[in-house]
């Protein structure tokens, strides 16, 4: 009879554990609008960015999902385009999905940011939760912020001072070289490099500073004479993709013997477009790179990095996202519904996350997480290459997310 009674003891167990998965897997998904550039010139970095989400997403789909229910993640490409990424955000809102993904571009994140204040005010009935993964332009979490957005990863004044920081370590630094693309970000690296790393370090000087057209110089041989002629050790720039690729062969070309320190030297692609140029001359500032894991000894760390690689073919870059998708969905296990967005913006508000990353706090007043920075060098000699190159990424200095935490500048409206 006690064998009977196990038996059918076993046999319920199994009925209610189908049946708790049949129940999830009828439950509709958790949807998220994943609004970014996946066509045209800047395609690429769309790509590898709707790759990483992706991957964050299947990290919490194997563990079981939120709530019970799988997150699914809704591709809309606004094709570089402000007006098509309003159209996308409507299309967001016609298809009652309430959380957003965007940051490939600050131009177009300043739109959507207004679109869905805009909308969040007219229709307490439709809101959105704008999710940002690493929008560059300061005001987005400053003058222009907004209860309804949080951004994951440091901005560019942030990584300024951490570049900073850097310099006023490095005795060796003596003149720097300001080159720039000609567009918002561009002259706010200018103008914030001067400021910043003027007061950290009075002595440094500053040779040159130039502008130059987004994405149509072809020869920058006439720039890197001039950096030549200047004398400079270091050139400081917030250029990426090919106009980051030929300014550094230009300068491998020429046999200018000068250090870039880049905002976006690893960017997918950028790192093989630069080739044997960038070896030892090349740094960059980033909240990861995939030889951490390795420097510190986490081989659990180095896990995100070998499964990424296995799946993608790439090296994880935008660590941003991984932490953003978990630190939703802990926010909304914690709300307890996917509909409340007030309550769970409220419950993302002063959140602490220790993430396999770093320790990541979001602040409550601006939105705006603050972590631990790394300035790396591209070197022969590293277990991680960067997209095989035969070179990768090595940290030289980190800097603490305190050392980039900057006084609230956002005067925030919250729903009533």
């Amino acid at each position: 009879m006690a064998f009977f009674r196990s038996c059918g003891a076993a046999v319920a167990l199994a009925a209610c554990t189908l049946a708790a998965s049949a129940q999830q897997q009828q439950q509709p998904p958790i949807r998220i609008a994943h609004i970014d550039t996946f066509s045209g010139p800047t395609a690429s970095t769309g790509v590898t960015v709707s790759k990483t989400l992706l991957y964050a997403v299947n990290l919490i789909n194997e563990r079981g999902g939120v709530l019970g229910r799988k997150l699914e993640v809704v591709q809309m490409d606004n094709a570089g385009d402000p007006a098509k990424a309003i159209s996308m955000f409507n299309s967001t809102v016609d298809q009652k999905i309430n959380f957003m993904v965007q940051a490939g571009n600050s131009g177009i994140a300043g739109a959507l940011l207004g679109a869905v204040e805009k909308h969040n005010q007219r229709n307490p009935q439709s809101r959105v939760l704008y999710l940002n993964y690493g929008s560059a332009l300061p005001e987005l979490t400053g003058e222009k912020c907004s209860f309804w957005m949080f951004r994951f990863e440091a901005h560019q004044l942030m990584k300024m001072y951490a570049i900073a920081d850097y310099v006023k370590k490095n005795p060796q630094i003596k003149k720097i070289y300001l080159i720039n693309q000609d567009y918002a970000f561009g002259r706010e690296v200018s103008a914030d490099a001067r400021e910043i790393i003027g007061k950290a370090r009075p002595d440094v000087q500053f040779v040159g500073d130039d502008f130059h057209p987004f994405g149509k110089v072809k020869d920058f041989s006439p720039y890197v004479l001039k950096i030549k002629q200047s004398g400079a050790d270091t050139v400081l720039t917030g250029n990426w993709g090919n106009d980051l690729s030929l300014l550094v062969r230009a300068s491998k070309d020429s046999g200018l013997n000068a250090r870039y320190i880049t905002y976006y030297g690893g960017l997918f692609g950028v790192p093989t477009s630069i080739g044997a140029a960038g070896e030892n001359t090349v740094f960059q500032v980033s909240s990861w790179h995939p030889n951490v894991p390795v420097e510190d000894k986490t081989p659990a760390l180095e896990k995100y990095q070998k499964d990424f690689k296995a799946k993608f073919g790439e090296d994880l870059y935008y660590t941003s996202i991984v932490v953003q998708t978990e630190m939703l969905a802990k926010a909304i296990e914690k709300v307890g519904n996917t509909t409340d967005l007030v309550k769970i913006a409220q419950a993302l508000e002063g959140m602490e996350y220790d993430s396999p990353f770093g320790k990541i706090q979001m602040r409550k007043d601006d939105h705006q997480a603050t972590h631990p920075l790394y300035i790396n060098q591209l070197v022969k000699g590293v277990k991680y290459d960067a997209e095989g190159l035969g070179m990768g990424w090595k940290t030289v200095a980190k800097v603490p997310g305190a050392v980039t935490e900057l006084p609230v500048s956002c005067k925030m409206k919250r729903p009533d």
